[in-house]
């Protein structure tokens, strides 16, 4: 799509205590229904804005526990605890009394004169972006991009160049904020591209047969630029169960990972 204010679209529109969901929040696996990235949004948004602090890490958890449907959400904020180094709060979206998604962000306060040394093994990971995915041009494609086979030269936003079983990654400069007339903050960017988690580990050829149950973010920082990806890091699979983890990064490495439980949808993939 052409470039486009972030601010001018949104997956909600609030009033009041109430959020009213917009054509953008409608679900792939069903027009009733909103789809889980909108739903991840809105979590992160009240969230972050129930946390008591700025954080620099987070560990959240968003459990898709009902179908949801194309109705009014409200949600119900709970702050658990906030000490020295943690803040924990805790929400659910309801719809017509009925919750939907229960969720927890485990929020981490800054240590600045923590300096704990970070020598145990990790993987040694290179993500390389699209080209232009740092300063796009005006008029230039802003869809998410995908890489798969050739990576990482075959990066492009039409998704029929990917089907096929090779690894995938996902590159967004940007990203619709939870509600319109709002800029997303890097929380509820990188929290709403976690839920597409199960879209990149579960994609198998020209179809995703899996729906995810949950989605789970574990992050070190916050990112720092306005473009952010993630990159599968597989799938497992037994008894019409899958799981799958995901790399995120921006601009400037990585910042953190996410996981997915899904089940078998076949009767209902989403094609490409």
């Amino acid at each position: 799509m052409p470039h486009t204010d972030e601010t001018s679209l949104g997956f909600f529109v609030a009033e009041e205590d109430r959020f009213v969901p917009l054509e953008t929040a409608r679900g792939p696996w069903g027009r009733d229904t909103i789809g889980g990235q909108g739903l991840t949004a809105l979590t992160a948004r009240e969230l972050e804005r129930h946390c008591p602090v700025e954080p620099a890490g987070c560990r959240l958890t968003v459990d898709f526990i009902r179908p949801s449907t194309f109705d009014v959400v409200q949600t119900r904020t709970e702050l658990i605890r906030s000490s020295k180094r943690l803040a924990l709060v805790q929400i659910e979206l309801v719809q017509s009394e009925r919750v939907v998604v229960r969720a927890s962000g485990l929020f981490v306060r800054p240590a600045p004169t923590d300096k704990a040394g970070a020598n145990a093994w990790s993987p040694e990971l290179e993500f390389s972006r699209p080209a232009w995915s740092t300063s796009p041009a005006d008029g230039m494609e802003q869809a998410p991009m995908i890489s798969s086979a050739g990576y990482p030269h075959d990066w492009s936003s039409n998704f029929a160049d990917h089907r096929n079983t090779a690894r995938k990654r996902m590159w967004t400069p940007t990203m619709i904020p939870a509600v319109r007339g709002e800029k997303p903050t890097p929380f509820t960017r990188i929290a709403t591209l976690s839920e597409a988690t199960s879209f990149v580990t579960n994609w198998g050829g020209d179809s995703v047969p899996f729906i995810n149950a949950d989605v789970t973010l574990n992050l070190c920082r916050m990112p720092e630029s306005e473009g952010i990806g993630m990159e599968s890091n597989g799938q497992h699979v037994a008894n019409g169960t899958a799981i799958g983890s995901a790399t995120l990064y921006d601009e400037y490495g990585i910042v953190g990972v996410s996981s997915i439980t899904a089940i078998a949808n076949t009767h209902r993939e989403v094609h490409f």
